[in-house]
């Protein structure tokens, strides 16, 4: 049953007429998903294969932080 009132309001948000602003919303909302899909998928493939120095740098600053502090005793 409510697969069906989806369908018809889907149908009828369809049939009914837009402002100017609500499709331009909806139209830059869909520019922004396509420019950040495609901004992430270009970094993604330059530097894919040299992510591994920033996790090098990332973890050795992370070891070399917590090296100078005493570990909790347990009880």
């Amino acid at each position: 049953m409510s697969a069906l009132i989806h369908l018809l309001s889907t149908h009828q948000r369809k049939n009914e007429k837009k402002s100017i602003v609500t499709k331009l919303a909806d139209r830059m909302s869909q520019l922004s998903e396509a420019f950040w899909f495609t901004l992430s998928l270009c970094l993604f493939v330059i530097m894919g294969p040299f992510s591994i120095f920033a996790v090098i740098i990332g973890l050795h600053t992370l070891a070399t932080k917590n090296a100078n502090q005493n570990e909790p005793e347990s009880v």
